[in-house]
């Protein structure tokens, strides 16, 4: 016969919690989809993966990204 008490105490959760799942809102129809699909399963909508290192940055992040690698080039060039 089946032991409630015994089970439970044995029963192990071997999957961690996630408390965020890797998901997104579809921009054609707002279904939430997983991050890694290439197309929408509720609406077929192509989905575009931006990987570009310069995409969320402010144009400020960006400008002193630029001048910090200047700024490294022009002083190796001057030690060397």
């Amino acid at each position: 016969m089946y032991d409630s008490d015994e089970y439970d105490e044995d029963w192990i959760d071997d999957e961690p919690e996630d408390d965020q799942d890797d998901t997104m809102i579809c921009p054609e129809c707002g279904a939430e989809i997983f991050d890694d699909v290439d197309v929408c399963p509720v609406c077929l909508h192509a989905i575009i993966h931006n990987t570009s290192p310069w995409a969320g940055k402010s144009f400020a992040w960006i400008i002193f990204g630029l001048l910090g690698i200047i700024a490294t080039i022009v002083a190796l060039a001057i030690l060397f």
